[in-house]
């Protein structure tokens, strides 16, 4: 398998992939022109947050977040962070169209098939290799190198390649990708402390350790439910609350994405000899009442209904789900207490976990468009960049003001890989006693000051809508000092190939219904014998043979 290890969140010293591959060194570059040299220049004094070289109207479409509020007045054209990089760049931002994000997909198809595209809009892995292929959006590879900030060269670095490799054909960058938190994708136990504490039990890092909580928490706490699980068993996209993805990796299985094997192959992780064994003894849980069997037909909102009414003190989820909706039931009983772990650890005392693709949203801009669009692009995302890391707070007239990132004019969020880990351990650094507080600002400095106000009084900070950070601190802080006792498995490719397009709805259908019947009893193990068999026939042979042509 291919593993990574993460040795210094918040280290930016990753080894990114070259976006500008340099030539070989040459008694000609030796000699270079005094022009290049000026142009060396010219780039080198370039103010990243600087007004566009000339006025630039951008029309752009764009995925509405319906969720959010505004100001008295104010909208998604007209808001104080959008008329904030207006005014800082000289750039006019015009929304041809801004949809809910539930028909985005299709504006965005109906734009590409009429012809009719804004300057810039953000499209899947699908549309954009469609855009590339016809010739219908732009080389950013010089804009990005000569326009993007520090900070935001910094944020694509974290993710080791993978970012840029995604938008890159015959070595130019044709999009510009967003980035997700990694964090996201590594899921984590959460038990009821308070019961812990009452009972005696040690934390958990075997499954056996798990299994004896699960039925203590049955038999002495009157829990009737074990450890809680949805239907959505596996995910390939991150946020999986209630799914048992870490169990499949303490076997080292990792269904739902493609890793290479000891050979070198790229093979589909849902069909390896790991996932089966791994299918065996998940359903010797269920036989014996640890997982029960009624998971089948639970959604995660009936999930949540069963952790919230202390009917169950076990389940995995992502790093967020210690806020919410744990801190939910602070509101009725600020005693209630939750831990988190990273359990169950391989026999080797390692935690496996599988890691999501940083990226899958791709800003495209039209071809034709002048290079004054694209600098406006580039610096644009700068400004998106560093108004997110800050939560807007130097924006805003009054800290209550409200703030998202997607009230901003480009519907990309752009964060860093190792984002959460960062700023919790930043936080933790000056909780410690390792800092001071001058060192944190924007969200990590949200974060320490819920964190210092929740331990002094949980009651009154939940009172204050102020317990996130400190749960977050705590969540994202063990993903973090963790990182080195974790075996972090990147796929081999994060790739959409041409027959996933037609393909994959099938495929995945009779992945999910194999699966859940051997769990459910329904199907014995040879099932999934039958199930690889279908799998390869219904197309995924081809899909396997052009992830592996993409890779070479």
């Amino acid at each position: 398998m291919l593993t990574v290890s993460l040795a210094a969140c918040g280290s930016t010293e990753t080894g990114s992939q070259s976006v500008a591959p340099a030539a070989e060194s040459t008694q000609e570059e030796a000699a270079a022109s005094e022009e290049t040299g000026q142009t060396a220049v010219a780039e080198a004094e370039v103010d990243s947050y600087g007004p566009v070289s000339e006025p630039v109207t951008l029309h752009i479409g764009r995925s509405e977040d319906t969720s959010v509020s505004y100001l008295d007045g104010q909208d998604s054209s007209n808001n104080y962070l959008v008329n904030h990089i207006s005014e800082q760049l000289g750039v006019e931002f015009v929304y041809d169209f801004s949809v809910a994000s539930d028909t985005y997909e299709t504006k965005v198809s109906m734009a590409i098939t009429s012809g009719e595209m804004p300057d810039v809009m953000t499209v899947n892995e699908s549309q954009l290799r469609q855009l590339v292929a016809a010739g219908a959006v732009e080389d950013m590879t010089d804009a990005y190198n000569t326009y993007a900030s520090d900070n935001l060269k910094a944020a694509y670095d974290t993710t080791n390649g993978i970012s840029f490799g995604n938008v890159t054909f015959d070595g130019k960058i044709m999009a510009m990708p967003n980035i997700s938190p990694g964090a996201d994708g590594i899921p984590m136990l959460f038990v009821r402390g308070d019961w812990m504490e009452e009972l005696g039990l040690e934390a958990p890092e075997t499954l056996d350790d798990i299994v004896n909580i699960v039925n203590a928490f049955k038999e002495e706490k009157g829990a009737t439910n074990g450890l809680v699980v949805s239907s959505n068993i596996v995910s390939d996209g991150g946020n999986n609350a209630y799914g048992i993805d870490a169990l499949f990796a303490m076997y080292g299985s990792y269904p739902k994405h493609f890793v290479t094997d000891a050979d070198g192959n790229i093979v589909y992780g849902s069909n390896t000899a790991e996932t089966r064994t791994a299918l065996e003894e998940i359903r010797k849980l269920v036989e014996s009442g640890v997982i029960d069997s009624s998971f089948v037909v639970r959604d995660s909102t009936t999930c949540e209904e069963i952790v919230t009414s202390g009917q169950a003190g076990v389940f995995f989820g992502a790093w967020w789900n210690l806020n919410w909706p744990l801190n939910n039931m602070l509101a009725d009983d600020p005693s209630i207490y939750w831990n988190c772990y990273l359990a169950p650890l391989t026999e080797e005392g390692v935690y496996n976990t599988s890691m999501i693709s940083p990226s899958s949203s791709y800003l495209v801009v039209k071809a034709g468009s002048s290079e004054a669009v694209k600098e406006a692009v580039i610096k644009t995302m700068n400004y998106q960049f560093d108004i997110d890391q800050d939560q807007g707070v130097s924006l805003k007239a009054d800290p209550s003001d409200p703030y998202s990132w997607t009230m901003m004019p480009f519907s990309l969020l752009l964060s860093r890989y190792d984002d959460k880990e960062a700023k919790a351990l930043a936080a933790l650094a000056v909780i410690n006693g390792e800092a001071d507080e001058s060192s944190l600002s924007g969200e990590a400095l949200q974060w320490y000051e819920s964190y210092v106000a929740a331990e002094e009084d949980i009651a009154a900070a939940n009172a204050a809508n102020n317990v996130a950070g400190w749960a977050y601190v705590r969540a994202a802080g063990l993903l973090g000092e963790e990182a080195d006792n974790m075996n972090q498995v990147f796929d081999s490719s994060y790739s959409q190939t041409e027959s996933m397009d037609s393909k994959w709805a099938t495929l995945e259908k009779l992945e999910d219904e194999t699966f859940l019947k051997i769990l459910n009893g329904e199907a014995g193990i040879e099932a999934f014998d039958d199930y690889v068999e279908q799998w390869n026939a219904l197309g995924g042979t081809d899909i396997l043979a052009e992830l592996e042509a993409l890779e070479q």
